[in-house]
C-alpha cells in the first residue's frame, strides 16, 4: 500500500513535471520561431535600406555625370561663339579701312562724320557677316 500512496503523491508530482517540460518545449519552439521571424524582417528592412542607398548613389553620381556634361556642352558653346566672336572681330579688322582724316579730328563734325562712317560701314559689315558673304563667317566655313 506505500507504493499505491506513493504513486498517489508522485503521479501528480511527474505529469506536473511533464506537462512543465513540454510547456517550456512549445515556448521555446516559439520563441525561436519569433526571433527566426524577426531576424528575417530585418535582414529584409537592411536589403531594403541598402539597396535605397544604392539607388539614391547611383541617381545622385547620374545627376552629378549630367550636370557635368552640360555644364562641358555650355562652355563648348561659350568657346564656339567667343572663337566665332574673334573670327568676326579679325574680319572686320581686316576689311575695314578707316577713311583719311578719321585719325586725327579736327572738328566736332568730322569726328561726328567719321563715326556715323564707321558705324555705317559695321552694320554693312554684320549683315554681308550675318548673310555669310565674308569669307570666315558662319555660312562660308564648310
Amino acid at each position: 500500500m506505500p507504493e499505491l500512496l506513493f504513486m498517489k503523491i508522485l503521479a501528480p508530482l511527474v505529469i506536473g513535471a511533464i506537462t512543465y517540460t513540454c510547456l517550456m518545449d512549445v515556448i521555446q519552439d516559439v520563441f525561436r520561431q519569433q526571433t527566426a521571424t524577426i531576424q528575417a524582417i530585418n535582414q529584409r528592412a537592411q536589403s531594403e535600406q541598402h539597396r535605397q542607398l544604392a539607388t539614391a548613389q547611383q541617381q545622385k553620381a547620374a545627376a552629378a555625370h549630367a550636370t557635368q556634361l552640360a555644364n562641358e556642352q555650355y562652355i563648348s558653346e561659350l568657346r564656339q561663339r567667343a572663337a566665332a566672336q574673334r573670327a568676326k572681330e579679325q574680319a572686320w579688322d581686316a576689311t575695314y579701312q578707316e577713311p583719311k582724316g578719321c585719325d586725327n579730328w579736327k572738328t566736332d563734325a568730322q569726328m561726328v562724320a567719321c563715326v556715323d562712317g564707321k558705324n555705317a560701314a559695321r552694320r554693312a559689315f554684320d549683315q554681308r557677316w550675318d548673310a555669310g558673304e565674308i569669307p570666315g563667317s558662319k555660312k562660308q566655313t564648310p
